[in-house]
């Protein structure tokens, strides 16, 4: 049985770097689903480097909505920002948004 997401949300700092739009290519029942692909400068877990935006996910979490994240991320409307991002952790190694907050820039 594979296991599900994990609830517990991990606070991520960094910044953001780039995103882009992706489509999920596998034959499930996601097939196709759109999904933007973050990359970060993660501050607090140098190892953590893309994180994963889905609309059922983004928003659940953090001081802004799901629809601010997105328009965002469309418009990249975070040059010289730095972050708390809130994530699901999927796998060893794959990151989901749930949320973020805006921080002060050190």
């Amino acid at each position: 049985m594979k296991k599900s997401y994990s609830n517990k949300i991990w606070e991520i700092s960094g910044v953001k770097v780039v995103s882009k739009e992706e489509a999920i290519t596998d034959s499930g029942k996601f097939s196709g689903q759109k999904y933007w692909r973050l990359i970060i400068d993660c501050e607090t877990h140098p190892e953590i480097r893309r994180v994963c935006i889905f609309d059922s996910k983004v928003g659940t979490a953090g001081e802004v909505g799901a629809e601010e994240i997105i328009n965002d991320i469309k418009n990249s409307n975070y040059a010289d920002k730095r972050y708390l991002f809130y994530c699901y952790k999927r796998s060893c190694c794959k990151w989901d948004l749930a949320g973020w907050k805006l921080l002060e820039n050190k």
